[in-house]
């Protein structure tokens, strides 16, 4: 038995759930249909409820099982009706339970039941291609894969998913950006094992093409004319959609690389991790003291939307201050975001500098080019902001000039004053909080606060800080 045969064998082991846990979640999933069927009734809505997901085609992870039960309306029912009334359904059926209102492309619920995180999602029930919604491409979906997995491909399948999760890849949702369980599915099922997903995506290149359902075949020309993402695959029950689309780009690569480190040195570790190494709070600032940089941190405070919302709000907002500081020539080596999704929010920045010299130069036009240089210098002759010049260097000329901003935290503080910051490209939500409720920058000197009261925090911290993947030795 090679190596990786040893890891693989072991990880099934841990993975592949005992027959007492199935027969308990499949008591309990018979319990929430029973349940949402009443309740549906009850309100008169005419819905076929069915389980979707990883537990309907046998390929959840022992210990992980997420239940999600589909709510299947007739086309007599608006969009409105789909996600306020179905939704009021399921409420009223689990009220005793913690619910929280989660986001695709329309809302859905999650509820925790017995220790069991239960995804309630309505859809409507339509004929194969006539989509109305995202979801309704679900029952598809599980129907697709429960006619072509047999239990060898499930096997491989949650080998693939806990590597996925292993390595921090895991999840189709805005926070993550990483493979979706189903996707996890299509690349097991196209390439035959999850050391064959491997091997394959190690020699990956952009503009990737999957077609499991031979949806191309002959024709692959078209689907690179249809699809822009570098990780091309297409969804084998809608040619039209790429079920790889919302994988972030560094997430594909580092997925490609963790392929690659594992085939040459095969470890439980990309499986189970250990964890992160907290950093005291003096280890943390001799860290980047000795890389002479700086944290710059915006805080601000609860967000009153879904968690998706929030996430998409907080990258869309993270990547605007980022090119904002980079075009007033602070060099942002890294950024991130965090959030606990309730009561805090931090965006950071790892600057290079936190203040840069005033002057900068300026280059003018050639001066072969008449009219141009004289407009530069009538603009920059006598200017305020003018430090020294204008002067020819070579054939052009060049003038040196005062920065508006030498300070990374005045520059941000004043523009996220102005109504939120919008002007510069602060997400809707963000914005709408800054400008009511305010918010604080800080240095790293300043928010050490933080860490040393938020463990979670610290966590975020320590991983940013040492900057590099878990897996990565």
């Amino acid at each position: 038995m090679s190596s990786i045969e040893k890891v693989c064998f072991e990880v099934t082991s841990k993975v592949t759930p005992s027959q007492q846990e199935r027969e308990k979640i499949m008591s309990l999933t018979k319990e929430i249909i029973s349940k949402l069927s009443v309740e549906a009734e009850r309100e008169n809505i005419k819905a076929e409820i069915r389980i979707e997901g990883s537990i309907a085609k046998d390929t959840w992870l022992k210990g992980e099982a997420d239940i999600d039960i589909f709510m299947r309306v007739p086309l007599s029912l608006t969009k409105e009706d789909l996600e306020v009334k179905c939704l009021n359904v399921a409420r009223e059926a689990f009220k005793e339970y913690k619910i929280v209102e989660r986001y695709a492309e329309h809302p859905y619920l999650e509820v925790w039941i017995k220790e069991t995180r239960v995804n309630i999602v309505p859809c409507f029930k339509v004929e194969k291609g006539r989509w109305l919604s995202a979801t309704d491409r679900t029952p598809f979906h599980t129907d697709f894969m429960k006619e072509k997995l047999n239990e060898a491909l499930r096997k491989e399948v949650r080998i693939l998913k806990k590597f996925m999760k292993g390595t921090g890849l895991y999840g189709a949702e805005i926070k993550i950006g990483g493979f979706s369980g189903f996707l996890c599915e299509i690349l097991t099922l196209y390439y035959g094992s999850f050391k064959n997903v491997l091997e394959a995506a190690s020699n990956w290149r952009r503009r990737q093409l999957i077609d499991v359902a031979e949806w191309f075949k002959g024709r692959e020309e078209e689907a690179y004319d249809l699809f822009d993402e570098n990780l091309i695959v297409v969804d084998p029950v809608d040619k039209s959609r790429n079920a790889a689309a919302s994988i972030f780009e560094n997430k594909l690569w580092e997925f490609v690389s963790a392929s690659r480190i594992f085939l040459k040195k095969p470890s439980l570790k990309f499986f189970y991790p250990p964890s992160q190494r907290i950093l005291s709070e003096k280890e943390a600032s001799e860290k980047l003291l000795k890389a002479n940089l700086d944290l710059l941190f915006l805080v601000f405070s609860r967000i009153d939307t879904v968690v998706d919302v929030l996430w998409g709000q907080l990258y869309k907002t993270e990547n605007a201050l980022k090119n904002f500081l980079k075009t007033n020539s602070f060099e942002v080596i890294r950024s991130a975001s965090w959030s606990d999704e309730k009561e805090l929010n931090i965006i950071l920045f790892e600057l290079e500098r936190k203040s840069i010299s005033s002057p900068k130069k300026h280059m003018g036009p050639p001066v072969e080019k008449r009219k141009e240089a004289e407009n530069f210098l009538f603009k920059h002759l006598y200017a305020e902001d003018t430090v020294a010049g204008p002067w020819i260097e070579g054939d052009r000329w060049f003038v040196e000039k005062k920065r508006r901003w030498d300070d990374a935290k005045k520059l941000l503080s004043f523009y996220l004053s102005n109504n939120g910051g919008r002007s510069i490209g602060v997400a809707s939500k963000i914005a709408e909080k800054l400008k009511k409720n305010g918010f604080q920058i800080f240095f790293w000197v300043e928010a050490r606060k933080f860490y040393e009261k938020r463990m979670d925090f610290a966590q975020f911290i320590s991983r940013f800080i040492e900057g590099r993947p878990i897996w990565l030795e």
